[in-house]
């Protein structure tokens, strides 16, 4: 009789960005739509895009793209937005349990801006290695780990992270 041997997975929902692979842990996501109608707001802090009225609710859009470092998005026909649930409505997620504070994510709808979204992806937890050694100090802890893939590399990003640096 065959053993069965028992790995866990983790789905994380992959998006490209200035030509890379990045993904968040799918219990994080609320909701995923079209970069339509974004509006642009005064005075506002370097990364955030603006912000999209979906159903009735005001979502803030920060562009993650100048967040890690790169250049500002050009929205295209492509462009999507992916819109995070609030601190709230992950305390109610069962087996999740983050590398940050819960609430660090906030109770004010966030979504970030990404060239496009790819798929699901189900890793085993033993393939998700560190992130590389040679990353500056300021986006170490942005990056949760790196799974090697036949195409691009898929950075795994911390939100929590991400987002308590905007603080």
């Amino acid at each position: 009789m065959l053993e069965k041997k028992h790995t866990r997975l983790q789905q994380f929902i992959s998006f490209e960005l200035h030509g890379g692979v990045f993904g968040f842990d799918i219990r994080l996501v609320k909701e995923i739509t079209p970069a339509i109608q974004i509006t642009p707001v005064p005075l506002k802090v370097r990364d955030v895009s603006g912000v999209v009225n979906i159903r009735g609710q005001v979502v803030v859009v920060l562009d993650i793209g100048l967040t890690l470092g790169g250049a500002e998005q050009f929205i295209t026909d492509d462009s999507q937005i992916i819109i995070l649930k609030t601190s709230r409505e992950l305390e109610s997620v069962a087996d999740f349990s983050p590398n940050f504070a819960i609430e660090s994510i906030g109770e004010i709808p966030v979504g970030f801006l990404v060239e496009n979204v790819g798929d699901i992806v189900a890793v085993e937890l033993t393939r998700i290695e560190e992130a590389p050694p040679h990353l500056i100090d300021k986006y170490r802890s942005f990056v949760e780990g790196v799974v090697r893939q036949d195409s691009a590399p898929l950075v795994i990003l911390n939100a929590g992270a991400i987002l308590g640096s905007e603080q």
